[in-house]
């Protein structure tokens, strides 16, 4: 359903409380309460790929395989076609273990389900929390967890991808990286809008990953590969940067819509239905092009670029050799905002109306 993407460690992290602005809070790798919670219930039901082989996964079924009759997981059997990334609904819920359940103004589930039977689907989640003691278990295991995040984190943190994209802006920004560790997803990693589902979470960019080895071993724990976190946290992290720019210059922006390529395959593809939100596509992605160029291989920089121009970000090519050329390689503007007017008066100048 959801486009796929191949994105310290305080366990009680901030659906209990987050503090502001630190550089080590920057980034989270936790194994997400909400989401294993949702995953566990799905998981009862038949209604979710049967994870990979792992001594957890066998604790889990051992545990919770006696509440296969519980409301909860009556209530999810009963909606028709159920998606993987239905357990994004965990991120509704706060206050672990005392939950609060945020209810969503509009959700694209409302329309599978229908509204009333989401908010009741989530209220019975609560209740299967609280019947199967599931944070009793959660928290047997929360030494096993710990070990995970911090074994991620750790490779994540080695590339200080959050550092060089800081380093390329030049100003801080609020965005900030939660990992979502789910050890019984077997099916793929995504990204999850947080900003729907419960604003207090907005300035989070969170990213959900599992564990994908088909034949793991039933006696040993899972592991979590460090993969393509690099596209993530720059694209991600970039749309964040950027987004008071585009607004400071929306009159700007406006008067080049004249170059939305909206009858492309890829724009289509992609849902991309306005200029604005097609400049700002080729504009990030357009900057991790340019980090990819500055830190990673030729050729990973070239295979970088073939993807975009395959998927027709027409302006990527000739936007991430301005970039390049004319801020990351000189000393001339004080940082990306001082800059990004000049990307706008570049692309008027070199594809006039």
């Amino acid at each position: 359903m959801k486009k796929l993407l191949l994105i310290y460690v305080t366990i009680l992290f901030p659906l209990i409380g987050i503090g502001q602005g630190k550089t080590q809070e920057k980034l989270k790798v936790t194994v997400h309460p909400g989401i294993e919670l949702f995953t566990i219930i799905q998981i009862l039901a038949d209604k979710y790929p049967q994870p990979n082989p792992s001594a957890y996964s066998k604790e889990v079924i051992e545990y919770f395989g006696k509440y296969k009759d519980h409301p909860a997981v009556k209530k999810v059997i009963s909606f028709d076609k159920t998606y993987s990334d239905l357990v994004e609904l965990g991120w509704c819920m706060s206050d672990f273990p005392n939950i609060k359940i945020y209810e969503p103004i509009d959700l694209s589930w409302y329309k599978y389900y229908g509204k009333e039977n989401v908010l009741e689907y989530l209220k019975l989640c609560k209740d299967f929390f609280n019947d199967t003691h599931f944070w009793e278990f959660y928290q047997k295991h929360q030494s096993r967890y710990n070990k995970w995040s911090n074994d991620l984190k750790a490779n994540v943190d080695s590339g200080r991808l959050i550092e060089k994209l800081k380093d390329f802006y030049k100003y801080d920004s609020d965005v900030r990286w939660f990992i979502c560790i789910d050890p019984l997803n077997s099916w793929g990693s995504h990204a999850i809008m947080t900003k729907t589902l419960n604003p207090q979470y907005s300035d989070w960019v969170v990213y959900n990953t599992g564990y994908f080895k088909i034949d793991g071993s039933k006696d040993a724990d899972p592991i979590f590969e460090f993969k393509n976190f690099d596209n993530l946290v720059w694209h991600e992290g970039s749309h964040v940067y950027i987004e008071s720019l585009f607004k400071k210059y929306t009159k700007e922006i406006d008067a080049l819509n004249y170059l939305f390529n909206k009858d492309d395959e890829g724009m289509q593809r992609n849902n991309i239905s306005n200029w604005t939100y097609c400049l700002n596509e080729n504009m990030v992605r357009s900057i991790v092009s340019a980090l990819y160029k500055k830190y990673r291989t030729e050729r990973q920089f070239k295979h970088q670029m073939a993807r975009e121009t395959a998927n027709d970000f027409i302006y990527v090519e000739d936007l991430t050799a301005f970039i390049t050329d004319n801020y990351i390689n000189t000393n001339k503007y004080k940082n990306f905002a001082d800059f990004f007017p000049e990307i706008l008066k570049h692309l008027r100048k070199k594809y006039p109306a």
